[in-house]
């Protein structure tokens, strides 16, 4: 970690440094939106009801929600909640594609274009959520829980109620299913572990007596 984090940090500097850069990745997460939106979950969201929508485009949505956050973040104007949803969303939808089609290839013997190109894209959309996963800042540990929670409960909309993403002849239902178990909990790990109540807390006792030095 002592030199990842600062290795993160310069990227996320470079991105959001350079205009042109920033906004052709943000673009590109739009497009990405659209196309998996339509071509990819189109025909699922069609036949769906109402409530599950929010459950459904997966990844498109997880783009969606990094968009709207590098933006927020770049104006100044982040919420700490949703920095760490949308962060949550791309890293656990991300490495789910990337074992999806990783499967894939193994039963099916053969890799082709297009399939590589979602392989890649994907390996973008979790890089994205590794940015973000570095700007949460401060966040309680309710607002933290409740992200966990709503990818837990996807969970049982995907694979309980039938609401789970397109899959292979390759691909069986029980595969994605504990992948999604396995990153979420591994995720909600991460995000609620006791070492950040304990180091917000130190935060704030330490703001306190700084500002109790200055009165």
């Amino acid at each position: 970690m002592r030199y990842i984090r600062p290795f993160i940090d310069w990227i996320y500097a470079f991105i959001t440094g350079h205009p042109f850069i920033f906004w052709t990745c943000m673009t590109l997460n739009l497009f990405g939106v659209v196309w998996g939106g339509i071509v990819w979950y189109g025909p699922m969201l069609v036949s769906s009801p109402p409530w599950a929508w929010i459950f459904i485009p997966d990844c498109p949505a997880a783009a969606l929600y990094a968009t709207i956050a590098f933006i927020l973040i770049r104006y100044g104007r982040a919420v700490p909640w949703f920095t760490a949803f949308a962060a949550f969303a791309c890293i656990k939808y991300g490495l789910w594609t990337l074992a999806f089609w990783s499967r894939h290839w193994l039963g099916a013997g053969t890799v082709e274009p297009l399939e590589l190109m979602l392989f890649v894209s994907h390996i973008g959309l979790t890089c994205e959520g590794i940015l973000l996963a570095t700007r949460i800042g401060r966040l309680s540990m309710t607002a933290r829980a409740a992200v966990a929670a709503f990818f837990s409960l996807s969970i049982f909309v995907d694979y309980g109620l039938g609401y789970h993403p397109p899959l292979t002849w390759v691909v069986t239902p029980a595969f994605a299913m504990w992948t999604a178990v396995i990153l979420t909990s591994v995720l909600g790990f991460w995000l609620t572990r006791p070492s950040v109540a304990v180091a917000q807390q130190i935060e704030a006792r330490g703001l306190q007596l700084e500002k109790g030095v200055q009165d």
